[in-house]
């Protein structure tokens, strides 16, 4: 195969493989999160609404007086095929369901006299609580399963601005593997056989070579870190939700041990929220040190900082992007 041809399949499989993952992995994620954020911003009577109305389209109906006086409003008891289901709801992102958490809940199923139960939240759950739930046939939703069921009835206006807001996210993406891809075939061209291109065409003079030195060695840097990220998410790939879990708490651990952070806790899989003692509005080089932690996990580049103000403090929240 000639390096001119090596080169042209190397750069359609590089824009093929960041326009699979930024345009259709990673834009899948940023409208789930996105929409997460939404719902997270509705009053929970609103968003427990339309979660009532996607499940009546499977077939559960709200059993009548099943709002129990005192519980908050927070579970509901639904009827199909002459079954009783127990509905849990829990609103807000900062929910992390546990095993304590679904054992509770399935006391509360038997209490309520039904056959199953559902339990829901706009956060997320861990593995043992998935596993637990199983045994006591409850069904666990998150926030990243929730979306996609509900999606359909929010109103209009707001899932095209969660739209708009993933192709944002995802749209730089692009670009980083479109250029990669690039500048990775160009790579592959110029370190490849050059009497592939021409067996007739006179060797090069040593100045040319000379000349020609800086671009390659600019070119190799290049490639090694595009070949360094990828193989970085290939790693990233092989985990487990438990170990992505753990790195993420480590890189909210280290980020809340700077002196100007209060504290630092996921709010949703892709914002980090950032709790200051204190802060002169700008805090770029705060930024500049917490995109130094988080990119030192591939999966948490694209990243977005909610910077939270101290209280009585009258400077807004704001939010930064580290790559």
């Amino acid at each position: 195969m000639s390096a001119a041809l090596a080169a042209i399949l190397v750069t359609l499989f590089g824009l093929a493989a960041a326009g699979w993952w930024f345009g259709v992995h990673r834009r899948r994620q940023a409208e789930t999160e996105a929409g997460i954020d939404a719902l997270a911003a509705m009053k929970w009577r609103e968003c427990v609404g339309l979660v009532l109305e996607a499940l009546s389209r499977e077939g559960f109906r709200e059993a009548p007086a099943s709002r129990q006086p005192g519980d908050g409003g927070t579970e509901f008891l639904l009827t199909r095929n002459n079954e009783q289901v127990l509905l849990g709801y829990k609103h807000g992102t900062a929910y992390r369901l546990g095993e304590a958490n679904v054992r509770d809940f399935a006391n509360g199923v038997q209490l309520a006299g039904a056959t199953s139960g559902i339990l829901l939240t706009l956060g997320s759950a861990e593995g043992t609580a998935r596993d637990t739930a199983r045994r006591y046939g409850v069904e666990v939703i998150d926030g990243n399963a929730l979306w996609p069921k509900v999606q359909d009835y929010v109103p209009a206006q707001i899932v095209e601005n969660v739209r708009a807001q993933a192709a944002e996210r995802t749209r730089k993406g692009l670009w980083s593997g479109a250029v990669g891809s690039v500048l990775l075939g160009v790579a592959t061209l110029l370190l490849g056989n050059p009497f592939d291109f021409d067996a007739d065409a006179p060797v090069a003079l040593p100045a040319a070579s000379t000349q020609a030195a800086p671009a390659k060695i600019d070119l190799d840097a290049s490639a090694k870190q595009i070949n360094a990220a990828a193989a970085a998410m290939a790693e990233v790939a092989k985990m487990s939700e438990t170990e992505l879990a753990q790195r993420r708490v480590e890189a909210a651990t280290k980020v809340s041990t700077f002196t100007q952070v209060g504290s630092a806790a996921w709010s949703t899989q892709s914002t980090l929220l950032v709790m200051l003692k204190r802060t002169d509005g700008d805090e770029k080089n705060l930024t500049q040190d917490i995109c130094r932690i988080l990119t030192q996990y591939e999966e948490l580049r694209y990243t977005r900082v909610q910077l939270d103000p101290p209280m009585n403090s009258n400077i807004p929240v704001r939010w930064r992007s580290c790559q």
